[in-house]
């Protein structure tokens, strides 16, 4: 079991620096008023809800932006529940997990069931929200408490470290753990993940203790690439708050650096059977489909290798989407040129484009770009072409 479920907290007096928050946040939960609970990763948004409802005897109904990402979804995963009764428990929270997730994944309807479920439900509604700085969730403060959980001080994290470091017999000198504490820059979760490397891996150069996004993702692949250590293996993405996109692209850029010959193979042959799941959530909507593309992404690459490969390996993110951005942006306008030119000649985007080249003496004819319509840009691009 990882130290961050280990030591899950299970009452919010196991929580630290969060006292007054939680406080008014409980408050909320009894008059069940909805709320938005602000903060980084790592504060302990989610653990303190949890915490209270165990305390309370609340029933809790969860849901986060990686398995309700439109209207249907939503009203379909949280409609019902946000009505009925809880039959074994004193009330029911509804707790919608990282949903500026929902509201900058384009909307779709988003944003505004939530905003119904907010108003019909008899029960207290909790969002959780790492940045609320977009539009598209202006609706939601309107009606929601929000409740500020502030990053927990260097010192916190500190004495949090060296309570579990003892109860682990890592064995770990203070100065490291004082140096994980400060490098987590206030992420709990994060400087619990940093401390597990001394259970699975054997890293004794501290220089890969820097904090960012990138960071946590390249530990987190230590773990997967280097660990045969099951439980470890097929929890190993528990900690991250990114989706199974963003995962997805570090794996697949990476295995090829840990893997080679019939370990490769395998590697890949479950990325790509965990990718036949994602398409078939995407086209049918199959969102229990998450669990088995989350099982290939997990087990089927940490349990291809034979054997982990000795040394330290400096993980990146993908560059195929880069790539992809670039090349759309140089051929933006050719594009756009390609869409009116198939209009006038009735043929296809696609086929303008391909055939662009045999097209391109027609934009000789002033006649021709007039009933075009093309713009500044488009005219300057032809002949910059």
């Amino acid at each position: 079991m990882l130290l961050i479920d280990k030591y899950k907290p299970v009452s919010t007096s196991e929580i630290f620096g969060q006292d007054k928050a939680i406080a008014e946040l409980k408050k909320h939960i009894i008059s069940k008023k909805p709320v938005i609970i602000l903060g980084k990763s790592g504060t302990g948004k989610t653990s303190s809800v949890y915490a209270l409802a165990n305390e309370m005897n609340y029933e809790i109904v969860e849901s986060n932006s990686s398995n309700i990402r439109n209207k249907d979804g939503i009203i379909n995963f949280l409609g019902s529940a946000s009505l009925q009764q809880s039959l074994f428990y004193n009330g029911k929270l509804i707790l919608i997990d990282e949903v500026d997730g929902i509201a900058g994944n384009a909307d779709r309807g988003g944003v505004s069931a939530i905003t119904e479920i907010i108003k019909k439900s008899p029960f207290p509604v909790i969002l959780t929200c790492n940045d609320n700085q977009s539009k598209n969730f202006s609706s939601l403060k309107k009606l929601c408490k929000i409740i500020n959980f502030e990053p927990p001080s260097y010192n916190v994290l500190f004495e949090f470290l060296k309570d579990i470091s003892t109860k682990e017999n890592l064995g770990i000198k203070e100065d490291l753990l004082k140096s994980l504490a400060i490098k987590s820059n206030g992420d709990a979760r994060a400087a619990l993940l940093d401390l597990e490397f001394f259970r699975y891996g054997d890293f004794s150069d501290t220089s890969f203790l820097l904090r960012d996004t990138t960071h946590e993702l390249s530990n987190v692949l230590r773990v997967l690439f280097k660990s045969k250590n099951v439980r470890a293996i097929s929890e190993v993405f528990d900690s991250l708050q990114e989706d199974l996109d963003e995962i997805n692209l570090w794996v697949d850029e990476n295995c090829p650096k840990e893997y080679s010959g019939e370990d490769l193979a395998s590697c890949f042959d479950s990325l790509s059977k965990a990718d036949v799941f994602n398409g078939r959530i995407i086209k049918r909507q199959y969102y229990r489909f998450l669990v088995y593309r989350r099982i290939f992404m997990s087990l089927g690459v940490g349990l291809a290798k034979k054997e982990k490969k000795i040394g330290q390996v400096d993980y990146s993110r993908s560059s195929r989407i880069l790539k992809m951005w670039i090349w759309n942006n140089k051929n933006l306008r050719k594009k756009s040129i390609s869409e009116k030119i198939g209009k006038v000649i009735h043929a296809s985007n696609k086929k303008t484009f391909k055939e662009f080249i045999f097209y391109k003496h027609l934009l000789n004819d002033k006649s021709f770009i007039n009933e075009l319509e093309l713009n500044e840009d488009e005219i300057e691009w032809i002949n910059k072409n």
